[in-house]
C-alpha cells in the first residue's frame, strides 16, 4: 500500500508539474524573436520582434533608446509617399530622430534598410491586422504588454499608422481615409474594433482637425509588420 501511495503521489506530482509548465494563452500565441530572426525563450528579457503564432506575422518591437525605432517617435501620415514631412510638429515639438522626413513611409524605407529580424519587407499593417493585436485589459493600453511593453498610452494621441491604400479590381491602388489604431482609448461594450479605430485627422496638434491648419494633425506612431 505504501509503494502504491508513493507511485500515486509521484504521478500526481508529475501531472501537476506538467500543468504548471504548460505555456500560458498569451505565451502560446506569441514568440519573442531576436534581431537576427531567431526565436527566443519566452522568458527572454530583451527581444527585437514578436511573432504571432496564429497568423505567422512578425511585428517589430519598439525601443527606448532614441534610435530609429524609439517608442516615442511620431510620423505624419497623409500621403502615400515618402519625404514630405518635417522633423517637428506644428508646435515645434520633435516628431522623430534619425530621419530627415518624419513620415510613415520614410520610416518604412529606413527600417527595411536595417534588415531587422532578418526581414526587409516591413510595411504598414492594415487596420484589421493591427486590431488583431488588441485585447481588452480593463485598463489601457489594450494589447499584451508582456510582448509589446513599449506601446503608446496617450488616449486620442496614441494612434498607430495603418496602410491607407486599397487595391481595386483592376490592380490599381487608391487612397482611402487615413485611420489609426489607438490602444489607449477606452473600450465600450467590449467592442475593440469600434472603440480603438481613430481618424488621424483628429490625431495631432489640433484636436478638432480643422483644415485651417494644413501642416497639422495626421500624426501617428508606427509598429510595422512583415508577412
Amino acid at each position: 500500500m505504501l509503494k502504491l501511495t508513493k507511485t500515486v503521489l509521484a504521478t500526481l506530482t508529475l501531472c501537476a508539474t506538467t500543468l504548471i509548465t504548460l505555456p500560458a494563452e498569451a505565451g502560446a500565441r506569441y514568440s519573442k524573436v531576436d534581431a537576427q530572426g531567431n526565436e527566443l525563450p519566452d522568458g527572454a528579457g530583451a527581444w527585437s520582434c514578436v511573432k504571432d503564432n496564429q497568423t505567422g506575422a512578425l511585428w517589430e518591437e519598439k525601443t527606448d533608446d532614441n534610435g530609429l525605432q524609439d517608442k516615442d517617435w511620431r510620423y505624419r501620415h497623409f500621403h502615400n509617399s515618402a519625404g514630405y514631412a518635417s522633423t517637428v510638429d506644428y508646435n515645434g515639438n520633435q516628431l522623430c530622430g534619425s530621419l530627415e522626413s518624419c513620415d510613415a513611409y520614410s520610416y518604412v524605407n529606413a527600417l527595411n534598410s536595417t534588415s531587422l529580424c532578418g526581414r526587409n519587407n516591413w510595411h504598414l499593417p492594415l487596420p484589421g491586422d493591427l486590431l488583431g493585436l488588441a485585447q481588452f485589459n480593463g485598463a489601457p493600453p489594450h494589447i499584451d504588454t508582456g510582448y509589446f511593453p513599449e506601446t503608446a498610452n496617450h488616449p486620442g494621441l496614441g494612434s498607430y499608422c495603418t496602410e491607407n491604400m486599397k487595391m481595386d479590381e483592376y490592380g490599381n491602388r487608391h487612397e482611402e481615409n487615413y485611420q489609426g489604431v489607438d490602444f489607449s482609448l477606452p473600450v465600450y461594450d467590449g467592442n475593440l474594433g469600434g472603440s480603438l479605430i481613430f481618424a488621424l485627422r483628429y490625431s495631432g496638434e489640433v484636436p478638432d482637425g480643422l483644415t485651417a491648419y494644413p501642416n497639422a494633425n495626421w500624426i501617428c506612431y508606427t509598429r510595422l509588420v512583415s508577412n
